[in-house]
């Protein structure tokens, strides 16, 4: 947040200023109160604290309440309590913020389960143009809301991040949102991966992999991340779709073997990291990569592969 070197140079003169009295030294900030600062300090001031702190500030006085509430303090948001985010109690709650605090401002939100249901976004869609970033998260889902009546949802998006439920499919929701995610070139799906040494239990494809890398054709960056039911053919399908693919990431997909690792390389010239943590390589698979005539720049593969 910008401000203007005239007030800290002032500030920073009265502080070299001292007098004498006949107590002694004297600092002219003696008889200075926070209230005499500047509006626009506060705000500096205020840019440093969590939006949890911001809003008890705003209980402090009118004046704290009106410089916490500067859209400019609310470009990047989280609702997610359980890390650090803010807790709304209600949906009413959610929809007055976004259309009397975050507008046009709103650059970054992450919602949880709760409160992503067809109204919100469809709010977040009319009240928040500059919407860029989105994080979604339905780690926690037993059952969705209803998104039949779902019409609008944010056009701007360059980044998504989808946190997964092991037991809800996710089709329902995607269906609507296909349509309106194009732009997309940054893709985040994260898995509830564990690694347990017990007997698999049955696993879902809870996302359809296949319909969504046809609606984000412009993905420069895809990571897949603890997804129990990724495998080759999930690659094969990004790679025959994302033409500008820099940055690929599997970790602990661990039904990835790197069959189609050589025809991945062959599609997408421009790929220059690629990220295989845990995964089941087979270093035939591996071998069968001509290496020196990739891009790539980054890749931890070749020391997991069996």
């Amino acid at each position: 947040m910008d401000i203007s070197t005239d007030v800290w140079g002032q500030l920073a003169l009265e502080a070299s200023q001292v007098y004498l009295t006949e107590g002694g030294v004297r600092s002219p900030f003696a008889g200075t109160t926070i209230e005499k600062l500047p509006d626009k300090v506060l705000l500096n001031i205020f840019s440093y604290l969590s939006h949890r702190e911001i809003c008890r500030m705003a209980t402090v006085c009118k004046r704290w309440r009106m410089v916490a509430y500067d859209t400019r303090l609310w470009t990047h948001v989280s609702l997610r309590p359980e890390i650090s985010g803010l807790h709304v109690g209600s949906l009413e709650s959610l929809l007055a913020l976004i259309s009397i605090r975050f507008g046009p401002s709103l650059r970054y939100i992450e919602l949880p389960i709760e409160l992503i249901t067809h109204t919100v976004l469809h709010e977040l869609a009319a009240k928040c143009p500059n919407l860029t970033h989105m994080l979604l998260d339905f780690s926690t889902a037993m059952q969705l809301h209803d998104f039949s009546e779902m019409q609008a949802f944010p056009t701007k998006l360059r980044y998504l991040c989808i946190c997964l439920s092991e037991v809800i499919f996710m089709e329902g929701f995607m269906r609507k949102i296909y349509n309106f995610i194009n732009g997309l070139e940054i893709l985040h799906l994260i898995g509830t991966y564990e690694k347990v040494e017990e007997e698999e239990e049955e696993i879902y494809e809870v996302i359809n992999v296949h319909k969504l890398k046809s609606a984000t054709p412009n993905l420069r960056v895809i990571n897949l991340y603890g997804i129990n039911f990724v495998d080759d053919s999930h690659i094969d399908a990004f790679s025959s779709n994302c033409i500008q693919l820099e940055c690929l990431a599997v970790n602990f997909c661990n039904k990835v073997t790197g069959s189609t690792m050589k025809t991945l390389f062959q599609r997408s010239r421009r790929l220059t990291c690629l990220l295989m943590n845990g995964c089941s390589l087979q270093s035939e698979y591996v071998m069968q990569v001509e290496w020196e005539k990739s891009s790539i720049q980054e890749q931890t593969c070749l020391r997991n592969a069996s």
